[in-house]
């Protein structure tokens, strides 16, 4: 039944027409098929954006240490430990989350 047949029914009844569970369901599918489309395409544009960025940094990054070989190494070091100690601490504070719950 197309959306005008459904009009002039609706229309044409004495009483309020029957909830429709199958018309509710596919209002719903398109709306969320919709928002699942924008929010892709938002996330692609985001990823790649990032990767570029990231991409031309690497690029800057690698020009300059091949003259500072050694703040180079200096500079990885710190960020392997930084990035560790964010790991740790997010681990840790995820486990006290779940120990705090029980």
């Amino acid at each position: 039944m197309d959306t005008e047949a459904r009009l002039r029914a609706a229309l044409v009844a004495a009483g309020a027409p029957a909830r429709d569970p199958g018309f509710a369901l596919a209002v719903i599918r398109a709306a969320e098929a919709g928002r699942y489309k924008k929010e892709a395409a938002r996330s692609v544009l985001r990823a790649g954006g990032i990767a570029a960025a990231a991409a031309a940094l690497a690029a800057l990054g690698l020009d300059w240490a091949a003259g500072n070989p050694a703040a180079f190494q200096n500079g990885v070091l710190s960020a392997a430990g930084l990035i560790s100690l964010v790991g740790l601490a997010r681990l840790m504070s995820a486990r006290a989350r779940v120990l705090m719950k029980r």
